[in-house]
């Protein structure tokens, strides 16, 4: 099940100036994508309720917040429990009651309260839910296309079928409290399923008469990287920290600081409270640029430290050495590094973000990020 986010943002990008951009939506459109392979009598009922539902509006279950009952609920009910905290449920908004296994024994209802453990209902429950029912909140949503039914055999068939919210879904936004020169820090954490990927690249324009020579020029001056990574969401505190940053960010138009992911120093000695002594790698001669001079400091068991380095030098033999901006802690030491990597201001290459779900409770999401041209 993928859940997609489409926000809309105009901007420009002059090649020497800084960028601007601009939030055209206030809260993004939202696709649901469901993929599964249905048998004998259930694929007849998915293949009639499609058919014969047509165009109307129909309710989907936000799978990412899906959770258990903690209780059982009986008919005339008007409350259920479940754990409600990091969950999209709302006043006024509507879920769904099922039984895992069971497609044809649901209800919906309305909320008129939501409590840190549990929900009150407009109307009583018509069923008897046991605990650990599956419950979910609700979103009316069109059918974007009519899902093909691939005859596998004359009884299975797997199919992909799409939804969109028929009104735009506000989301929460939070970058979260990592904060650097007043901007925020990705610092989401990054599971390694994929290898980041980091590309040094530069905005050239190639300039070819076709009869002389061909001549290249830099038109940002700066290196703007591109940098790939892929996020994966454990449990609902965490998918709801992830959805509240990518709403934050709204697809291409908030900027934030992201790391490279790599080793980018090699700490050998802090020389002093602004000063570090690294690995030689060739920093020192190349006066610090923008996008390549700021840095992320991890730490064992502690948050991380942001500076900017403001001159290099080399020491002589394998050693250079980092002056930076600010002061390092008291007691600092190399002992407690665990890795220096660069950080770039970068904003999203594209509006749109999406939310695979593996399964309930683990989520995976791909973010791509460009560097940005910056005075800071």
């Amino acid at each position: 099940m993928t859940e997609r986010y489409e926000w809309l943002t105009d901007g420009m990008s002059p090649a020497y100036g800084m960028e601007y951009t601009t939030r055209l939506r206030r809260d993004p459109r939202v696709i649901l994508t469901f993929d599964g392979l249905e048998s004998a009598a259930n694929r007849r009922w998915l293949e009639n309720v499609v058919a014969l539902h047509g165009a109307r509006r129909w309710l989907v279950p936000l799978v990412c917040d899906a959770g258990e009952t903690t209780a059982a609920a009986a008919a005339a009910d008007v409350g259920v429990a479940v754990e409600t905290q990091h969950r999209r449920f709302a006043v006024g908004g509507q879920v769904l009651l099922t039984i895992p296994g069971d497609p044809r024994r649901s209800e919906v209802v309305t909320i008129s309260a939501v409590h840190p453990g549990g929900l009150t209902l407009t109307e009583p429950l018509v069923d008897d839910w046991p605990a650990h029912s599956v419950i979910a909140p609700a979103l009316p949503c069109w059918l974007d296309d009519t899902p093909q039914f691939s005859r596998f055999t004359g009884e299975a068939a797997p199919y992909s079928v799409t939804f969109r919210a028929a009104a735009p879904m506000p989301l929460a936004e939070d970058f979260g409290a990592a904060e650097y020169r007043d901007i925020p820090v990705f610092e989401q954490p990054v599971y390694w399923s994929q290898d980041p990927e980091y590309t040094p690249a530069r905005r050239v324009a190639t300039l070819d008469d076709g009869i002389g020579p061909i001549l290249l020029h830099d038109q940002g001056g700066m290196v703007l990287p591109r940098i790939r990574v892929e996020v994966t969401a454990l449990g609902a505190a965490e998918i709801a920290a992830h959805r509240g940053l990518l709403a934050a960010m709204s697809g291409r138009h908030h900027p934030i600081w992201v790391p490279s992911y790599g080793a980018d120093f090699r700490l050998l000695a802090v020389a002093s409270a602004t000063a570090l002594d690294v690995e030689w790698s060739g920093y020192s001669e190349w006066e610090p640029q923008e996008n390549r001079r700021d840095i992320r400091i991890e730490r064992y068991g502690q948050p991380p430290l942001y500076r900017r380095i403001t001159a290099a030098a080399a020491m002589g033999g394998a050693v250079e050495r980092l002056v930076l901006d600010a002061a390092l802690p008291a007691g600092f030491t190399a002992a407690q590094v665990a890795g220096i990597s660069f950080m770039a201001l970068c904003r999203q290459d594209a509006d749109v973000n999406s939310l695979r779900l593996w399964q309930r409770g683990v989520v995976q999401s791909q973010l791509t990020f460009e560097g940005c041209r910056h005075g800071l």
